[in-house]
């Protein structure tokens, strides 16, 4: 749905914005009393600035057109204009299509300041949709994997294996916890890594979301307070807010999470979760220092909070040094792992798992009954014998040199062509890169003009559910071919220069 056009020219941007919305307002297709979207929001529907909008808020404000009230938004004024008849069956432009996902994030009880957030995230590239691959768009966006063929026939025979031998077990009901044997597999696997642990002390799930979700069901009630990074992975944000929780945004220094916060915010608000990933951050690639990391798991034992401690990337050190995962080292069971074997070997295998002290495991599970009595018996068979037979750690070993190739290369492309004042981390387990932008440089702008080009990445405020980002990006390059990161970057690069060009 179109509002109205705006056209470069000479009319300014923010004039033609601030008329058209009169114009609406005054024919009486706005109520008095009508919200206004916000100025993210109505800067994506038009394809303008966020600035151009708020200059537009501003003028309209100043001439009694609209009010202002903070953060609870900007509403037509009642005193500007008759409102409609109380039988019209006129709707405003600004609803319908163009807002039913902020709509729909308000009726499952996001927080209204958060509202926009959701909204926008569609318009994101890459992530999760069809099982379709675009070969005229570059995929320096999402966290698509480079397919590893030898693997994927490797789980093909395992497969075979596991459907020959033991069908009846397989094709039967399963158990909820999951394949015992794959879960006495992840607890030896877990106690190598420091974690001393049980098969009775792991729950199978159907990837991280539904694992982060089924704690939420389990151990939430609607209101309760729960800290997370910002930026952090949206799909953490959009399962806490699912859930029912009051969400505070941690920010990250380069020392990991900002312990300080964490403590202020823990005496205030006495919140029932932390979230964090302590190694190789996502997005930021940071990774949490030992004093952080001794810091929050007193905190969290002293004040009775649980650490919710994603280990997504935890495999993934290219040095093949891993870090010990926090849980190692909590010795009072504050601390819920979670781990995915989906990330690191096919995303469509939806295996997660998560390792915690055996009465949260069975309410856990209890929950999960409710909703998935139990995750495919077969795949989960299969990947047993895939991670029996030695598979998955030849595939880390592969992958880990994979994607160490892939960075030196990415990191190669952007000092070559990223111009002056734009910021870089190459972290070391990670599949992406996460970009500062020279200041003036607005990344969802920017993500718009690459999308239009065959390029894309991720735009910072998708990682920002506090509002910011707006000078960040993320690049990710784990499913892009070597041949093409050089043209991708490159393409990257040149918007940016022109932008800056533009300037003068």
């Amino acid at each position: 749905m179109s509002l109205f056009s705006v056209e470069r020219g000479p009319v300014p941007i923010y004039l033609q914005v601030k008329n058209g919305l009169e114009e609406i307002i005054r024919s009486g297709a706005l109520p008095p009393g009508t919200k206004l979207p916000s100025s993210r929001t109505l800067a994506r529907i038009l394809g303008v600035s966020r600035n151009s909008v708020l200059e537009a808020y501003q003028l309209l404000t100043t001439e009694g057109i609209v009010e202002a009230y903070g953060t609870v938004g900007t509403y037509v004024s009642e005193s500007c204009c008759p409102k409609l008849d109380a039988n019209s069956t006129e709707t405003s432009p600004l609803t319908g299509e163009n807002l039913h996902l902020l709509k729909r994030g308000r009726q499952v009880g996001l927080e209204e300041d958060l509202s926009d957030w959701v909204s926008m995230l569609p318009d994101i590239a890459g992530g999760f949709g069809p099982c379709t691959h675009d070969q005229d768009t570059m995929v320096l966006s999402g966290a698509t994997l480079a397919f590893d063929r030898l693997s994927a026939e490797r789980l093909r025979s395992c497969l075979n294996y596991v459907l020959t031998n033991y069908p009846h077990k397989l094709l039967a009901y399963g158990d909820t916890e999951g394949y015992r044997p794959l879960r006495q597999w992840l607890a030896e696997y877990m106690t190598d890594r420091g974690v001393v642990t049980s098969a009775d002390e792991v729950l199978l799930t159907g990837g991280f979301q539904q694992g982060l979700t089924l704690l939420c069901s389990t151990f939430l009630n609607p209101g309760d307070v729960v800290l997370t990074e910002n930026p952090g992975y949206p799909g953490v944000l959009m399962c806490l807010l699912h859930g029912g929780a009051k969400v505070r945004g941690i920010d990250m220094t380069p020392s990991g999470v900002d312990v300080g916060q964490v403590e202020e915010m823990i005496s205030r608000f006495h919140p029932r979760f932390l979230c964090v990933m302590p190694f190789c951050q996502n997005p930021t690639g940071i990774t949490m220092d030992t004093q952080t990391r001794k810091y929050l798991l007193k905190l969290a034992n002293d004040e009775e909070v649980m650490i919710i401690e994603n280990g997504f990337t935890d495999e993934l050190s290219y040095s093949g040094r891993l870090v010990p995962p926090l849980k190692a080292e909590d010795r009072r069971g504050c601390v819920v792992y979670m781990g995915s074997l989906s990330d690191i070997l096919f995303p469509g295998l939806r295996i997660g798992w998560i390792t915690a002290s055996r009465p949260i495991i069975k309410a856990l599970a209890l929950s999960k009954r409710a909703i998935d009595p139990f995750s495919s018996p077969v795949l989960q068979a299969a990947c047993y014998e895939f991670c029996r037979q030695g598979y998955f750690a030849t595939h880390l070993a592969r992958i880990r040199k994979l994607y160490s190739r892939k960075r030196e290369l990415v990191s190669q492309a952007l000092q070559k062509y990223l111009p002056s004042g734009a910021v870089f981390r190459v972290s070391e387990g990670r599949m992406s890169v996460w970009l500062v932008l020279p200041e003036g440089v607005d990344s969802t702008e920017l993500h718009r003009e690459a999308r239009a080009l065959g390029a894309s990445f991720v735009p910072g405020f998708a990682f920002f559910f506090n509002g910011g980002g707006e000078r960040n990006l993320l690049i990710s390059y784990a499913g892009s071919s070597e041949q093409g990161i050089m043209q991708e970057i490159k393409t990257i690069g040149d918007l940016i220069s022109r932008r800056l060009s533009s300037r003068g």
